[in-house]
């Protein structure tokens, strides 16, 4: 596959920065995620509110009961609705992370297939949503992180490949083809040197112009640099982690100069937490992919 010389790598860059900046040129949020962030954001929200406005979309109320009958959670069939979804499984703040994610990514389109088509980016990021989520729980300085937040930062922290992918599909088309030809390629170094931006950068862009939380934000653009510090950094290392630990079942975005134990350690998670949390995260692989299945558009 032919390579962009460093003249047309540089314009392209340029190009693309340029429209990110932007941030009328990038798709706004669906209506109904729209109306989600505003849930979130409301102090005095309730389960009966996001209920309704989930009910409002048939799909992603769809959505919802199917990943509430996860085996994982242990009710199956028995959950018949969308109240019972949020109420007794999912939880106020997972349902609503969950279905603001979804309900995002409507708007930018790519290919389903490959290692960065939809099925994948999705099942990934719900599986390290999940470990985030868990292994939150364990971080020595519990006062410095927030669990929904670490789970709605697994769930968005590759959202540049979706908005990589919808801005420039033919480029996003042979980044896809080389991850499938060498998945053992550090994708960030490809995307340098092929495009000269990575998709951190560019999720960093897209969060913003959603005025998503700085924790999430954060997440996205710095979870590939697991030295960095200052505010909000816990959640950038956390999603590290979970991408370190799940790196053994081929999730290709991570880094080789990562280093799994110095990561926990520095979270101050014990490998022997770090690893029930991920069997939990693994036994459910099979449905989670059935999950983002059920998203292609």
């Amino acid at each position: 596959m032919k390579t962009l010389n460093a003249q047309d790598r540089q314009e392209f860059f340029i190009n693309l920065r340029e429209t990110l900046q932007q941030a009328e040129l990038i798709p706004p949020l669906p209506e109904t995620a729209s109306k989600l962030l505003l849930l979130r954001n409301k102090p005095d929200a309730n389960l009966e509110e996001l209920v309704r406005l989930i009910e409002s979309d048939p799909s992603l109320a769809a959505f919802v009961m199917k990943y509430a009958r996860m085996s994982i959670f242990g009710y199956g069939d028995r959950i018949n609705s969308v109240t019972h979804a949020v109420s007794l499984v999912l939880g106020y703040t997972t349902a609503l992370n969950v279905t603001l994610s979804v309900a995002s990514s409507g708007c930018l389109k790519i290919p389903n297939y490959g290692p960065l088509g939809r099925v994948r980016i999705w099942t990934d990021a719900f599986q390290c949503a999940q470990l985030c989520r868990e292994l939150s729980h364990y971080v020595a300085k519990k006062q410095f992180i927030n669990s929904g937040l670490a789970h709605l930062s697994g769930l968005l922290h590759n959202f540049g490949y979706l908005l990589f992918g919808h801005f420039c599909p033919k480029e996003f088309a042979e980044l896809n083809e080389m991850i499938f030809l060498d998945p053992a390629q550090d994708i960030r170094s490809l995307e340098i040197r092929h495009f000269g931006i990575t998709h951190d950068l560019i999720g960093l862009y897209l969060l913003k112009a959603w005025n998503l939380p700085e924790e999430v934000i954060m997440a996205a653009a710095k979870h590939h640099f697991t030295d960095c510090s200052g505010k909000h950094t816990v959640y950038a290392k956390l999603v590290a982690a979970a991408n370190r630990l799940l790196q053994q079942d081929g999730t290709y975005d991570v880094m080789q100069s990562n280093d799994t134990f110095f990561l926990l350690r520095d979270l101050g998670i014990s490998e022997a937490e770090a690893n029930e949390e991920l069997q939990k995260a693994l036994a459910c692989q099979n449905e989670m992919n059935q999950l983002a299945q059920g998203l292609m558009s």
